[in-house]
């Protein structure tokens, strides 16, 4: 045995230089390997998607963006983004409402690089599948921000006022409306008018037609209601008029409506109420409603009482 050691030891010394070559070369080829192979990125908000057969949409899906870690040279990984990377996964026999769990795989990826796929997370997808069906919804525009003091919305028209929706019947029968995407009310001083995507719901395969519309906004100043109580009733009569009239009540409350800055400025002398006699002829007693004269801008939303009981006498 320690012939043989001796030997071999021997062999070593004289090949010594081959050996310490060689593992530089080794060395060198590794760091090559690492170089070309050895990045890591993680690349989040992957779509995923499920492809079913005619006739067929998705119920719940547990998973609808996941992230992915690949690994690969840097020209494989540095052009890597959520916007040409895409996870579809086919199912060629749908079952209707059971729970479907799939695990997440490479073969799944639609990748157009040469990255390996290093893990999933999630890594399980779970999808319950219903028959398609077909509604038609009321569309109504959803609404971001706040608009400048003193504005308000007055009106919102979406044209077409309905879109045609195609998704799992189980979805569409539990959905009243379809929303639009958010339509930003910052900083618009005027009434406006803006085309805006239909926004679908996470549920499903969803299909709309039209999936745009056109949405008007008509903005007013905005509104305040104020009670203005024991406004006296006055009498209206004819020039010369010498006969004895009584009131009863002789003041009522009115709900006037109005832009916030007017109402706020109004006072009781500004508001006037009053019964016509001008053609009332004879002596007995009436019950005659109350008119209200406002400035231009306000209305009446309710006199309290709205008429009151007049006597006429000598």
């Amino acid at each position: 045995m320690k012939d043989r050691f001796s030997i071999y030891w021997k062999n070593v010394r004289r090949e010594k230089w081959l050996l310490l070559l060689c593992l530089a070369l080794a060395v060198l080829s590794w760091q090559g390997i690492r170089k070309n192979i050895g990045f890591e990125v993680s690349v989040s908000d992957i779509s995923v998607d499920v492809d079913l057969p005619e006739g067929w949409a998705v119920w719940e899906k547990s998973v609808h963006r996941a992230n992915i870690v690949f690994r690969g040279s840097r020209e494989d990984i540095r052009y890597l983004n959520n916007d040409q990377l895409r996870v579809v996964i086919p199912i060629a026999e749908p079952t209707q409402g059971n729970e479907i769990h799939i695990k997440l795989s490479a073969k799944y990826l639609r990748n157009p690089t040469s990255a390996k796929v290093v893990r999933f997370s999630p890594s399980e997808i779970m999808v319950k599948l219903d028959q398609e069906s077909e509604r038609m919804l009321p569309v109504k525009a959803a609404l971001a921000g706040s608009l400048p003091e003193g504005l308000e919305v007055d009106r919102i028209v979406c044209s077409p006022a309905s879109v045609r929706v195609s998704g799992a019947r189980k979805v569409l029968d539990a959905m009243d409306n379809i929303h639009t995407e958010p339509i930003e009310l910052k900083d618009r001083q005027t009434s406006f008018k803006e085309s805006i995507p239909i926004a679908l719901p996470q549920e499903g395969r969803m299909r709309v037609e039209p999936d745009w519309v056109s949405v008007n906004f008509s903005l007013a100043q905005r509104s305040s209601t104020q009670n203005f109580d024991e406004i006296p009733v006055r009498v209206l009569c004819v020039p010369g008029e010498n006969r004895n009239i009584l009131v009863h009540p002789q003041t009522v409350t009115i709900t006037i409506k109005g832009q916030m800055q007017r109402i706020e400025q109004m006072r009781k002398a500004d508001v006037f109420a009053y019964v016509s006699c001008t053609d009332l002829t004879e002596n007995t007693g009436y019950d005659l409603p109350v008119v209200v004269d406002l400035p231009s801008g306000l209305h009446v939303v309710k006199t309290e009482p709205a008429a009151v009981h007049v006597d006429i006498g000598n």
